[in-house]
């Protein structure tokens, strides 16, 4: 007589079930758990860069409003056009020649805020450029190309870069802008 053996299935609570599968099921669950890990990465990572990209348009909106009070301050240059970027320069008296009540005129007064609003602006966001100038059309142009048509209101336009970008900031590169019509 010829024994015939079968393979044997263990029996629990009349089901059959294969060794290891548990084991499956572990793996499984530490892969799905794995990609929910990474998806909680990507959150983080994406929710830091706009973060810091909201921290440089705080700190552009309070450059735009200490030009606002520098005209303000000076309204007698403002109405005669003296914080016009064309009427401004980077030659401009510096702070330690032209404070306070040391006998500067306004036209003086109004180059040396330009000239320390833009140091300010320079060195307090990456790559930052800060301008004055009248445009009918504030929404436009670039930090190469300003866009200012000579019409309308006064208008501070200041661009930046993300920090993690490089330090120039050219025409064609990409780049933030926040610009604001002026009427003090």
């Amino acid at each position: 007589m010829q024994v015939v053996r079968r393979r044997q299935s263990r029996r629990y609570s009349g089901h059959f079930y294969s060794a290891g599968y548990n084991l499956v099921e572990a793996l499984v669950a530490l892969l799905v758990l794995s990609l929910g890990m990474v998806g909680v990465a990507s959150l983080l990572v994406n929710g830091m860069a706009a973060s810091g990209t909201a921290n440089l348009g705080s700190i552009a909106v309070t450059h735009t409003q200490t030009g606002v009070e520098m005209m303000r301050a000076n309204l007698q240059a403002y109405t005669s056009g003296w914080y016009d970027g064309s009427n401004t320069s980077s030659s401009a008296p510096t702070a330690a020649t032209c404070t306070g009540n040391n006998g500067c005129t306004t036209t003086e007064q109004a180059s040396n805020d330009f000239a320390s609003w833009r140091e300010r602006i320079a060195s307090g966001l990456p790559a930052g450029v800060g301008f004055i100038c009248m445009d009918s059309t504030p929404d436009d142009g670039q930090p190469g190309s300003l866009a200012c048509d000579g019409n309308g209101s006064n208008v501070i336009k200041i661009f930046w870069r993300n920090a993690r970008d490089t330090e120039s900031l050219d025409a064609g590169d990409s780049f933030h802008r926040y610009a604001v019509v002026v009427s003090p």
